[in-house]
C-alpha cells in the first residue's frame, strides 16, 4: 500500500498490533476499536502488509465455518497452506497447527457471536497466533447468554491496555499533513478548515473529498486547491449521494 498516508492513528495501531505480537502466551489479544469511515479498513489493510498478517473482513450473519474458511483463504493468499473444505472443527485445527507467531486482523469482528469468538481467542491461546479484533466496541455489547460473562472477562483479560481507538478528523493540522499537503502541495489553513467541516471528519469521505477536488482541479486546469474548489467538490459529491 504504497499510498497509504501513516496517521497518528494508523501509527498507535501499529503500535497495539506490536504488543499483541509481542505479549506473553494467553495475553496475544489486541483491539482496534472505530466507527464507519474514521478508516479502520485502509489501516488494517495497512497493518496486515505491515506485519506480513493476514486479514479477513467479517459480516452479519456470518456462520463457524465461514469464519475459518475465510482464515483458511487468507492464509493461503500468504502461502500457507490450507485445505479449506470440512467442518469448522476441522479447518480451525489446521488453521491452529500453522498460526503460531503470526498477526490475525479480524476487521467487522462486531459481527460475530461470542461463540465464534472463543475460537478467535483459540487461535491465539493454543495456536500461538496474535489476533486484532478490529470493529465497534466488542467489550460494550450485552448478550442475554449467561455464559458471555465468563467469555466477556476471559477476551477483556487478554486484550488488557492493547486496544486503541482509531478517531475522527479533528484538527486543520491533520487535514494538512495527512491528506492535502502530500497531495496538493502547500495550502491555506482556511482551506484545511473548509475542507475538514466538509468532510465531517470522516477519513473516508476525506479521501472521496480529495479525489473530487483533484478531479475538479484537472477539469479546470487549476494549479491550486482553495477553498472555493473544496465547497463545489463537496456539493458535487452530495449530489451524486442523494
Amino acid at each position: 500500500m504504497t499510498d497509504f498516508v501513516k496517521t497518528p492513528n494508523a501509527a498507535r495501531a501499529y503500535e497495539v498490533c506490536q504488543a499483541t505480537l509481542d505479549a506473553r502466551k494467553y495475553s496475544r489479544v489486541g483491539q482496534i476499536i472505530g466507527k464507519p469511515g474514521v478508516g479502520k479498513t485502509a489501516i488494517t489493510e495497512w497493518l496486515a502488509d505491515q506485519f506480513e498478517g493476514v486479514r479477513i473482513e467479517c459480516w452479519e450473519g456470518m456462520n463457524a465455518k465461514s469464519l475459518m474458511q475465510e482464515l483458511a483463504r487468507a492464509f493461503n493468499e500468504k502461502a500457507i497452506s490450507i485445505e479449506e473444505q470440512g467442518t469448522s472443527n476441522t479447518i480451525f485445527a489446521r488453521l491452529k497447527d500453522k498460526c503460531q507467531g503470526l498477526l490475525i486482523l479480524v476487521d467487522e469482528a462486531n459481527h460475530l457471536p461470542w461463540a465464534m469468538l472463543e475460537k478467535l481467542r483459540a487461535l491465539s491461546d493454543l495456536g500461538g497466533a496474535a489476533v486484532v479484533l478490529c470493529g465497534t466496541d466488542l467489550l460494550s455489547r450485552r448478550f442475554s447468554d449467561g455464559r458471555v460473562e465468563i467469555y466477556l472477562r476471559q477476551l477483556s483479560s487478554r486484550i488488557g491496555a492493547k486496544r486503541v481507538v482509531i478517531d475522527k478528523i479533528r484538527t486543520e493540522e491533520e487535514i494538512l499533513n495527512y491528506i492535502l499537503a502530500p497531495r496538493f502541495g502547500a495550502v491555506t489553513k482556511k482551506t484545511a478548515n473548509r475542507f475538514r467541516v466538509d468532510c465531517g471528519g470522516n477519513w473516508r469521505t476525506a479521501l472521496e473529498l480529495s479525489d473530487t477536488c483533484a478531479r475538479m482541479m484537472q477539469a479546470n486546469d487549476a494549479q491550486k486547491l482553495d477553498h472555493e474548489i473544496v465547497t463545489a467538490a463537496a456539493q458535487l459529491m452530495a449530489g451524486y449521494n442523494s
